[in-house]
């Protein structure tokens, strides 16, 4: 029976018929309980509504008949004889003691004075009257209050009655309820323990509740309030007063209030639950019923199953090699015997596969869709000093090939799914000794298109990184070699124009008579070709090697273009030339010297500006690329031929009659010494675009 508890065919099967019975039985259940609810529901709305209805007639019966009391004592106020104040006094008396409703009744004068109290009691503080008697002197009709304070704390309300004699206004009587004693009244009516009935004056206060404790609150934000403000009755359900209720609500015939009638929903609902319960043990059973049934008939059909599955998970954990025949005679022997011979031809596959990935003389690592390393051939131990068991099962980024997580690019081909090709980089092997390596890694995605590994191939490049190095400073040397003899052949010039100066000075200086603006003019030309000449020294020495104490800043990118920009502007203008700038981001952080990167800039956009004479466009942009910023500069001047393009950064090499041909061979050097690349690119007679790579600053 444990077994076919756990089994995954009787949970489904299982949950099946759990699904289709219990949407059966709940079907049914909530037909029948919808059906007893509705008509158990109209049947407490015509109740509540009758009750309500009733009540709303008795509570006016008696404020009408309190209304009536007070008109007759009103006539204390108009009546001069003290035998008549003395009858009306006797039926103020009669009425506060047989009628529990009233608190005490007073008779006032035309401003307010009081004249008589019966009872007579008397407050701590002054009973102000004033705005009852305003009241009644501008209506001059009776007049119900909404909820007051009496000076000692209690609440009442106070009903009013005007003493009129020929439309003139003489004072009044005002008669104050019990509002105790008129919640004792409803408290009698209220329907069962959770039963609620109330009265609410115009501002929604409650005047009147069976909870005495409740006189007082207010319902002023409740919807039935705005309800009874608008005289409007019916049924309503919802929150009230902590609790889910169902109750009627109608206005009173008197003063504006309102009645609220009701109970908790729970309690109106109560003779729905016997039947609810009912149901629910029948379909319980039911259920109990119908699980039995299930585990009994699949588990004739569990047991080779679970021997099947059995044989799977521990060929999948490489403890067996083949498959038992299992003799049902059935669909199931069947599928033992065609899993029998895929194991053996995946057996033979996976042979075949090792072989081929240890023959493979590149470090090849592969893993699954979560970056743990599923395959480490024998290229990779060669390579990274690791054996694979101690590899295989963990995280690639666990494995300290990197300095840091972010550099894994086998990691960011699963997170990202982007794809590397010959990307130059680097790894640590197990002796933390660095090697220049090119990566390749990839996506491995099921026949669904799921992702669901990875492949890195990593191929040693350092012998390589070596030999490209030594064949740069050879290429360097030869490079210092011809500019050696091209600064030799720069300086011979100029060095016979001193020497003729020279001798020409000499010769005017042994005439005896030297001809002094002569003399002027050639020492002039000795100087300026001097100039000249320490110029190109500077020049040379600029080419040769960078300048001694000048320390590299972090610097933007953008703000030195937009610098030199500026300090051009002019010129631009007047050579037509209309700037373009076109910024990925205005925040591109590069490690420089800012002089020589302002050099290198500046060179270029004079050389832009040199190649459109006739006006044009100059193009400056800034992007990301690899961990690079890249700046280019494109023009649409002229262009540079095919045959010229390769040797624009030899020295001495220039397109133009008056350039010395150092300018593009001085940034070309600085960009190198910055660890940066600098190259171009010229449709011959579409302009020429300049880009100078610099690695990301930090």
């Amino acid at each position: 029976m444990k077994f076919l508890l756990k089994s995954k065919l009787t949970k489904r099967f299982m949950t099946k018929t759990i699904v289709v019975i219990l949407f059966a039985l709940a079907s049914i259940y909530f037909v029948t309980i919808g059906v007893l609810s509705r008509s158990l529901e109209q049947e407490i709305v015509y109740r509540d509504e009758l009750i309500a209805k009733t009540l709303s007639r008795q509570i006016g019966t008696l404020f009408g008949g309190m209304k009536n009391d007070t008109r007759i004592a009103s006539n204390y106020v108009l009546k001069y004889s003290q035998e008549d104040k003395q009858f009306y006094y006797a039926e103020m008396e009669r009425i506060v003691t047989y009628n529990p409703l009233y608190l005490f009744v007073q008779a006032f004068d035309s401003q307010g004075n009081p004249l008589v109290t019966v009872p007579d009691v008397t407050f701590k503080g002054q009973l102000d009257i004033g705005k009852l008697v305003k009241r009644m002197e501008w209506s001059q009709t009776y007049y119900i209050s909404d909820l007051l304070t009496l000076p000692d704390g209690r609440k009442t309300i106070a009903i009013c009655y005007p003493a009129l004699s020929q439309g003139q206004f003489w004072g009044g009587i005002v008669a104050f309820v019990n509002l105790d004693t008129l919640s004792d009244y409803l408290r009698e009516l209220r329907i069962g323990d959770e039963g609620i009935t109330l009265i609410t004056d115009r501002g929604g206060s409650i005047i009147a509740h069976n909870n005495e404790q409740l006189i007082g609150s207010s319902l002023k934000e409740h919807p039935l309030s705005d309800f009874l403000y608008k005289e409007r009755y019916g049924v309503w359900r919802g929150p009230l007063f902590g609790k889910d209720r169902l109750v009627a609500y109608r206005p009173l015939q008197y003063g504006g209030f309102g009645l609220i009638v009701g109970e908790s929903s729970m309690q109106a609902l109560a003779p729905a639950r016997n039947v609810q319960i009912l149901l629910s043990q029948g379909f319980i059973v039911v259920l109990l019923v119908s699980i039995l049934l299930v585990l009994y008939n699949t588990s004739s059909v569990l047991k080779p199953v679970f021997r099947l599955t059995k044989q799977a998970r521990e060929y999948k954990e490489n403890k067996r090699k083949t498959f038992d025949r299992i003799s049902t005679r059935d669909e199931l022997e069947d599928l033992s015997n065609i899993m029998g011979e895929m194991a053996r031809s995946l057996t033979d596959k996976e042979r075949r596969l090792f072989y081929i990935l240890e023959s493979i003389p590149y470090c090849v690592i592969t893993t699954d869709h979560h970056g743990r390393i599923a395959t480490f051939n024998k290229g990779a131990e060669q390579l990274t000093q690791f054996r694979r068991d101690e590899v295989i099962g963990k995280y690639i980024i666990d494995v300290p090939f990197k300095e840091n997580a972010e550099e894994f690019i086998s990691w960011k081909t699963l997170q990202e799914g982007t794809e590397f090709v010959e990307v130059e980089s680097y790894i640590f092997d197990k002796d933390k000794n660095r090697r220049d390596v090119v990566l390749y890694s990839s996506l491995f995605r099921g026949e669904d298109g799921n992702v669901i590994g990875a492949i890195l191939v990593i191929r040693d490049v350092s012998d390589m990184r070596k030999l490209e190095e030594y064949l740069r400073q050879s290429e360097r040397l030869a490079s210092l070699g011809q500019l050696t003899a091209g600064v030799a052949h720069e300086i011979k010039n100029p060095l016979s124009i001193i020497q003729a100066a020279a001798e020409a000075i000499r010769l005017e200086l042994k005439g005896g008579t030297a001809d002094v603006p002569m003399l002027r003019e050639l020492t002039d030309d000795i100087l300026e070709t001097s100039d000249r000449m320490n110029g190109l020294l500077a020049d040379f020495l600029k080419l040769s090697k960078e300048s001694a104490g000048e320390e590299k800043k972090k610097l933007n990118l953008v703000q030195i273009l937009d610098e030199l920009a500026t300090l051009l502007r002019n010129k631009m203008k007047e050579q037509s030339i209309v700037l373009h700038r076109e910024y990925e981001t205005r925040d591109a952080g590069v490690l420089v010297n800012k002089n020589q990167m302002s050099q290198v800039f500046l060179n270029m956009m004079i050389n832009s500006m040199q190649a459109m004479e006739r006006g044009g466009h100059l193009f400056i942009r800034v992007r990301e690329q690899d961990g690079h910023w890249l700046a280019e500069l494109e023009d649409t001047g002229k262009g540079i031929a095919p045959g010229k393009l390769q040797r624009i950064f030899n020295p001495f090499f220039s397109t133009k009659r008056e350039g010395t041909g150092l300018g593009l061979s001085i940034a070309y050097e600085i960009v190198t010494q910055h660890g940066g690349e600098i190259s171009a690119a010229s449709p011959e007679g579409k302009g020429a675009c300049l880009t100078v790579k610099l690695p990301k600053a930090g």
